[in-house]
């Protein structure tokens, strides 16, 4: 099991609704395909917008990460139709902000 990060980052300084972290949670899901291994997700506010911590079933990192690229691929119009823009993930081990 592999663990990627992904930030969500809001297209302007505009108020968010809340309960968008669900909204997000719930869209990785529904376009989450078999291939891309994933078995649990997290979203969670983070200072940059929000975070979903995805845990992924692959056998390196670079092959988790490549696995979410992919579904960000698929997610990324349905998320900026929410008001934000998708970072490019990395592995958990990888990230600078340390979830903060």
């Amino acid at each position: 099991m592999r663990i990627v990060s992904v930030t969500f980052r809001p297209h302007d300084d505009s108020p968010r609704p809340t309960g968008i972290g669900p909204l997000l949670h719930d869209l990785l899901w529904a376009h989450a395909v078999p291939a891309a291994g994933l078995e649990h997700v997290r979203v969670r506010p983070v200072r940059a917008g929000l975070e979903a911590v995805l845990f992924v079933r692959a056998a390196s990192d670079a092959e988790a990460v490549t696995g979410v690229r992919h579904l960000l691929t698929r997610v990324r119009e349905p998320i900026a139709a929410h008001g934000y823009a998708v970072l490019l993930p990395r592995p958990a081990h990888l990230r600078a902000d340390f979830g903060a």
